[in-house]
């Protein structure tokens, strides 16, 4: 019994040893202000984390956004020139996620398009 209360005491104090400098660091943030500068900026990160690292999706090529958005070529070029739609360019043709046309999807139910 000895022997687990000294084990239990070791693995605690270990836990200890690498909490301290995770609580140093959070300690500083608050202090800092950091903290709530970063909460305050949360949204447009996850944003920007969703835009730049996604979530597996798959990728909707031209003939795909077109069906998805119930829009026209002509119309899909037009959008693309406008901004309003943002390819996505790696290697091969452009592409989009789901989460990319979010926006134009409302847009076109809106419209009744789809």
């Amino acid at each position: 019994m000895k022997n687990q209360f000294e084990t239990l005491n070791n693995n605690l104090s270990n836990i200890n040893h690498h909490l301290a400098p995770i609580a140093e660091a959070a300690q500083l943030l608050i202090e800092s202000g950091a903290l709530e500068k970063l909460a305050d900026q949360l949204p447009e990160i996850i944003t920007f984390l969703r835009k730049h690292f996604p979530i597996e999706e798959p990728r909707l090529f031209m003939p795909d956004v077109l069906d998805y958005l119930g829009i026209h070529k002509r119309t899909y070029y037009r959008k693309v020139a406008d901004g309003k739609l943002i390819p996505r360019k790696w290697e091969g043709p452009d592409f989009f996620y789901r989460s990319d046309l979010e926006e134009e999807r409302k847009e076109s139910k809106r419209r009744g398009r789809i």
